[in-house]
């Protein structure tokens, strides 16, 4: 489980001036929602332009000291909304996660190993790049790992496959595919051809992708 630490600030002004002010002093407007209810937090931009680098493309644990709060809050990232033109971070959505009680996350799909079929001209094709589980936030999975060292062309990954780690269930549907291997039109093509006539020269496989 990734841990990151963030300062936040409780926010009594709303509106779309306030978060323009709050915007141009180098800050973000955020939410966080939960059992403890609503709450309106700003961020510092560079502090969490910085975490978000660290962790990207993973799930992590959040801790969110709030100032004037006794004690920390720890959640996860809901949502994050981007101007499409610098990139900066124009509003953050939290969810609030309650130590020693089960969460609910999606957790990112990344795959493991190299997958034969691939080499063999076919592309690797994620159909889920997440998943829904559930767990306590002390036992929350950065990434759910598929192995595909095994697959060939036309083989495919379920839910049902897939190992989970101890306190961890996967909510999403067991007969839901992950990931397949599939043939390009031409590795495809070439195997059919080499099948088909001995005399004609095989042809070159189509460069291996991987999504």
């Amino acid at each position: 489980m990734k841990q990151v630490s963030l300062n936040a600030k409780s926010r009594t002004e709303k509106g779309r001036n306030a978060s323009k002010r709050l915007r141009g002093a180098g800050s973000i407007p955020a939410v966080i929602y939960g059992e403890s209810g609503v709450r309106d937090l700003s961020l510092s931009q560079k502090e969490f332009s910085l975490a978000w680098r660290s962790v990207v493309g993973r799930a992590a644990l959040i801790e969110l000291h709030v100032d004037g709060a006794d004690e920390s809050t720890f959640a996860i990232i809901q949502e994050t909304q981007r101007n499409p033109r610098t990139d900066s971070f124009q509003h953050i959505d939290f969810k609030e996660v309650v130590r020693g009680k089960d969460m609910e996350a999606e957790i990112p799909v990344i795959s493991k190993g190299v997958c034969p079929g691939v080499k063999n001209g076919g592309i690797l094709e994620f159909h889920s790049e997440t998943l829904t589980v559930r767990c306590r936030p002390r036992d929350l999975p950065e990434a759910i790992s598929v192995d595909v060292t095994g697959m060939q062309i036309g083989d495919s990954l379920h839910v049902r496959d897939l190992p989970t780690a101890e306190g961890v269930t996967i909510l999403s549907d067991d007969d839901l595919v992950v990931v397949a291997c599939v043939g390009s039109s031409g590795g495809a093509s070439a195997a059919a051809d080499e099948a088909g006539d001995e005399d004609e020269a095989p042809a070159k496989p189509a460069e291996a992708k991987a999504k």
